[in-house]
């Protein structure tokens, strides 16, 4: 599979406006769509402590500068994120207590994340995937967590996502064998959402991120957070909190926007208020 994986410029004709984490990290933001990309290629971008905390500062910017969704995605065209480099952080190993804060961050995120995948997807790199809210892979990309064959574990945060994505009997059958599945199987089991042809990837990546930027923002959100709340367990829910959220979009002027536009028959557009 390595020699048939595309040397190609990747994400195309994308360029940082500026980096984090000593630039193993770069970041964009245009029409209120960020970028956020992993660029370590020559490790097949491996995690670090410093990619992690620049990952970090990335989510943060994009925040706080506004935007209303996000791609996280890889540089190089040979992997979206082949795993932590297992010399690139101190202490024991490297899903210690910082890998897992910083992931914790960017499932989170208030914004829309989409995965947008290409290559390799292994073990780190599966669970930052997980993290994001919508996960769309190019037809040459692979998965897997070979856990096992390091000689390493995955506590219940790292494994959450997987056991929730893809259920108990493939989640064993991801770790016990650690062997890597194609990008038809990873979405046959929902690890993904949709599969493209490696031209069409970022395309189809962008004009998505281009649809929910266009959507009122309240109303994105509000979804996001009452499905996080339903993922919890009962006595962790927050009603009072989702019909707080419910009652905002309803008074926004967003929502008045929404239906005068329908009422004219027009685009609406929307502000976040």
């Amino acid at each position: 599979m390595e020699s048939l994986m595309s040397e190609t410029a990747f994400p195309p004709g994308w360029t940082p406006d500026r980096s984090f984490g000593d630039g193993r990290v770069g970041y964009s933001l245009a029409d209120r769509i960020a970028v956020l990309a992993i660029q370590i290629p020559e490790k097949r971008n491996a995690l670090d402590e410093k990619a992690t905390a620049g990952m970090v500062a990335a989510l943060e910017a994009a925040v706080a500068e506004g935007a209303r969704v996000l791609l996280f995605t890889g540089t190089g065209g040979r992997a979206f994120i082949s795993g932590a480099d297992l010399g690139g952080f101190e202490g024991p190993r490297p899903t210690g207590t910082d890998f897992v804060d910083r992931q914790r961050v960017l499932a989170a995120c208030p914004i829309p994340t989409i995965a947008v995948i290409k290559g390799f997807c292994i073990g780190g790199g599966l669970m930052t995937a997980l993290n994001c809210d919508f996960r769309l892979a190019s037809e040459d990309s692979t998965f897997g967590v070979p856990a096992a064959k390091l000689g390493l574990s995955y506590g219940d945060q790292g494994l959450r996502g997987l056991v929730e994505t893809v259920g108990p009997a493939r989640t064993k059958r991801i770790l016990y064998v650690g062997d890597r599945v194609d990008a038809q199987t990873a979405l046959v089991w929902g690890l993904v959402e949709h599969v493209y042809a490696e031209d069409a990837l970022w395309p189809a990546a962008m004009e998505m991120a281009r649809v929910i930027a266009g959507n009122a923002p309240l109303s994105v959100r509000a979804t996001k957070e009452t499905v996080a709340d339903l993922l919890r367990d009962e006595s962790a829910r927050d009603p009072e909190r989702i019909a707080a959220i419910g009652l905002e979009c309803r008074n926004s002027r967003d929502f008045r926007e929404g239906r005068d536009a329908f009422r004219e028959k027009r685009a609406p557009v929307f502000e976040g208020r």
